[in-house]
């Protein structure tokens, strides 16, 4: 389906929630792991180096050397040097727990000097109430197949230069949403009920985070948005329990049928590879088993995915920052792929439900109505970072800028 511009048209993601940018490029995959202390290596050996092989440790591209001048990363506190990689390395860089695919977390050095495009407008928003809605490239979800969401949710920042990012909030302290002007008054009085920013986002996952969510032309998601109170308090309830799932926000879960997966057999070595045998609904690590696995989950190209990025520092080139890995399987690595599991078993099982919602949850607000609310058409102002923030960010060689 694809918005005809005509008032029966649903509203696109760009227009509910219009400030958006991509995620955080790195440029070199060694700044980023699931292990901090293989991070915490990589940075030692780095910063040990003479300088010769430091440039050449750190992988340069046209976006960064190791004499880039660059600002400090905003949010940080002062915990990072500014100073040129070349000249002074500095103490190591704080680790910061990103999201790196649409399901999976990571660990990423949180250096300015390190990262291609690092987003700062990003980092500035940054915050515990903060919430990011990202949305897949067609591209990308057509080559990893029906069964990957459109959008997922996630509340690390994210580093995948490929996504559009949609912040909740456009500043850190979650009191600015990133929501047309007008749009929680409008919902609040046509549904009767009090709608907040994050009952949006509740609402916008329900009916994006399912796999061939319908877009416009441009990529955007569409959202329709109901006029009964009923299909609303329906899809919060289907919504809000998208954005547990996706943010990991219950530790521990269970399968949707009760039971839990358990490790059977130690994975003690690096596992060679991951495969699934659906008829004991085991995951099979190397020697390692853990069961039971719902079939939605040990079939889901979601898990190899999470698997390649924890030993693809195994096919780097020897003499690479990318090429130190652990020669164990950490205890985490089991628990996080327990948890991983469970989640996409959890999220199959409700796409039954997002896709009747989407099916027959109209009468839908048409976009006349949205305009003569105010919420039509989306102001350039809405479209951009807040401009003012509530702290100076630190310069290339710890100058400040003069505002």
């Amino acid at each position: 389906m694809v918005d005809s511009g005509g008032d029966l048209a649903p509203t696109a993601l760009g227009e509910l929630m219009p400030w958006a940018v991509r995620g955080i490029r790195t440029g070199r995959s060694w700044v980023l792991g699931a292990d901090p202390e293989v991070l915490e290596e990589r940075w030692r050996r780095l910063a040990a180096a003479a300088p010769a092989q430091r440039a050449e440790l750190f992988e340069l591209s046209r976006s960064r050397t190791p004499d880039s001048a660059v600002a400090a990363l905003p949010g940080l506190g002062g915990k990072a040097t500014t100073r040129r990689l070349s000249r002074e390395p500095g103490p190591r860089p704080p680790l910061v727990r990103v999201r790196h695919r649409p399901l999976d977390r990571a660990w990423l050095l949180a250096d300015h000097r390190l990262l291609d495009q690092a987003r700062p407008e990003l980092w500035r928003a940054a915050g515990p109430q903060q919430r990011y809605l990202l949305v897949q490239p067609l591209a990308a979800a057509a080559a990893s197949g029906s069964s990957a969401p459109t959008t997922t949710v996630a509340a690390e920042l994210p580093v995948d230069q490929r996504v559009t990012v949609h912040p909740l909030h456009r500043r850190p302290e979650g009191d600015e949403p990133n929501l047309a002007p007008g749009l929680l008054r409008c919902l609040t009085r046509t549904l009767a009920v009090k709608v907040t920013p994050i009952d949006v986002l509740a609402w916008t996952a329900a009916l994006t985070a399912r796999p061939d969510a319908p877009r416009r032309a441009d990529g955007s998601p569409l959202v329709p948005l109901p006029r009964s109170a009923a299909t609303w308090a329906e899809g919060l309830a289907l919504g809000h329990r998208l954005l547990e799932l996706h943010t990991f926000a219950r530790p521990g879960l269970r399968l949707p049928d009760g039971r839990r997966t358990f490790i059977r057999q130690a994975v003690d070595r690096q596992p060679a590879g991951l495969d699934y045998d659906a008829e004991t609904e085991t995951l099979l690590l190397g020697e390692g088993r853990l069961a039971p696995v719902a079939p939605a989950a040990g079939e889901s190209p979601a898990l190899r995915e999470w698997f390649a990025e924890r030993t693809a520092f195994r096919t780097a080139p020897s003499g690479t920052l990318q090429a130190l890995g652990l020669t164990s399987w950490p205890q985490r690595a089991g628990t996080e792929l327990i948890e991983l599991a469970a989640t996409l078993a959890h999220l199959a099982e409700l796409r039954p439900a997002q896709d009747a919602l989407a099916r027959d949850g109209g009468p839908w607000l048409g976009r006349e109505e949205l305009t003569s609310a105010g919420v039509l058409p989306v102001l350039p102002a809405a479209r951009r970072p807040a401009s003012v923030l509530g702290s100076l960010d630190e310069g290339p060689e710890g100058q400040y800028a003069l505002l």
